[in-house]
């Protein structure tokens, strides 16, 4: 090992991604779940559940760019 190499860092984006739209379905999949447990209509569950997935996917994207700039 020479005391000269140079410190490589991993990044994974795909790894990260991943997580952020992993985790915005879950939350999408409990929005629509109370959602249809307060008996709404399909259409609105969709809405409901489909604009949870988009802010908890964009915020969860603007969170990993602001981290991915402070490294």
């Amino acid at each position: 090992m020479s005391t000269n190499s140079a410190q490589q860092t991993c990044h994974h984006p795909a790894r990260d991604i991943t997580i952020v739209t992993l985790a915005s379905g879950l939350v999408s999949l409990g929005t629509a779940v109370v959602t249809m447990a307060l008996q709404a209509s399909p259409f609105a569950v969709l809405t409901s559940s489909g604009a949870t997935f988009m802010a908890v996917l964009t915020a969860g994207m603007n969170v990993l760019q602001h981290v991915k700039r402070g490294s």
